[in-house]
């Protein structure tokens, strides 16, 4: 495991111009992509990466760029999105334009099969540099979010000074009952997380983990949820959805950041390449980068990934705590492992 040193708070905050076009202008390249993928009509989206509802969002933006060309965002959890690929695979008939997860070993799966077109999108040159050297250097998937995973906690049952410190403190006996965790099983950055705590403090945490009966979903969302209602005190959550609720819907959920350190997940989007729609395909990834959904993740306290969008008001600069970040090819191997541990470990 090793740890993200620095991702410059002045790459993510300094105020530039936006490179590219406008939003009401395109490119050359753009315009011949966007008249393609009108004959195509339609991209069909496989993501684990948001919540439904900013998918949606996202495709309806689209949408509206592009006249003409449909967006369906098909949700889920990570490790249901692959499994759907890889079955639609097998069967010759891909359903899935595009595909975004948490992730990144998935992806590297995929391109193994050649199931991944290579595709550098225009609006690369324009993205945080730091993230954009996150991504595949042959250029079969583009970095599309960072979302740090922390520990949530509802602040209407729980005060910052009680709130853990740093995540040893979720077998406390005093959280018995009382905190969510996502599945490895299910969720790519749960599976990525348990494998930065078990490289922290060994299998042992798990055990004890177990003795405070921890309430398991399938999505890293899950927790999160369940903190936002009360139903569980503290969770496993991913920091986007903690300040999206807290500062724009005003819920009783709050951040910590561990001591001993966030799981930094790259959320990634490759193109299949045997897309349905392979000029739509393109036409999404290149929006995905381009000034209006950078300006859409920062409205919802996400990370832009394009220079010269500003943070929104009262976010960490990524480089401001600490973050550990699991190597793509340790991830692969371990990964499988962890989840029949987890099993036998909980049961479930």
């Amino acid at each position: 495991m090793t740890c993200l040193k620095s991702i410059a708070a002045a790459a993510l905050i300094v105020a530039l111009p936006l490179g590219g076009a406008a939003a009401g202008e395109m490119t050359a390249a753009e315009t011949e992509l966007y008249e393609a993928a009108k004959g195509e009509g339609t991209i069909t989206w496989y993501v684990s990466q948001t919540t439904t509802e900013f998918a949606d969002g996202i495709c309806a933006q689209f949408i509206e760029r592009y006249p003409g060309v449909g967006c369906n965002a098909v949700r889920a959890s990570g490790q249901v999105v692959f499994q759907r690929i890889q079955q639609e695979l097998q069967a010759g008939a891909l359903q899935a334009d595009v595909m975004s997860t948490n992730d990144d070993g998935q992806m590297y799966r995929l391109k193994e099969q050649n199931a991944l077109a290579q595709y550098a999108p225009e609006n690369l040159e324009h993205m945080v540099p730091a993230m954009r050297e996150m991504a595949d250097p042959e250029n079969y998937w583009i970095t599309s979010g960072v979302s740090p995973l922390v520990i949530a906690y509802n602040t209407r049952l729980v005060s910052e000074e009680e709130a853990p410190k740093n995540w040893t403190d979720l077998y406390d006996p005093k959280w018995k009952n009382q905190v969510a965790i996502g599945h490895p099983g299910f969720s790519g950055s749960v599976g990525l997380w348990t494998v930065m705590i078990e490289d922290l403090y060994g299998w042992e945490f798990f055990e004890k983990l177990e003795e405070n009966a921890p309430q398991i979903g399938r999505s890293v969302a899950d927790g999160h949820n369940l903190v936002v209602t009360g139903e569980r005190k503290v969770a496993l959550a991913p920091l986007s959805l903690i300040e999206a609720d807290a500062r724009g819907k005003n819920s009783p959920i709050a951040a910590v950041f561990p001591e001993d350190g966030a799981l930094m997940p790259p959320s990634v989007t490759g193109v299949m390449s045997d897309a349905p729609h392979p000029n739509a395909a393109r036409l999404f990834v290149n929006f995905i980068l381009g000034p209006e959904i950078s300006e859409y993740l920062a409205s919802d306290y996400r990370y832009p990934l394009r220079e010269g969008v500003p943070l929104a008001e009262g976010m960490r600069p990524l480089d401001s705590y600490r973050t550990n970040v699991i190597p793509i090819e340790e991830g692969m191997a371990r990964v499988p492992e962890i989840q029949t541990k987890f099993r036998n470990t909980f049961g479930i």
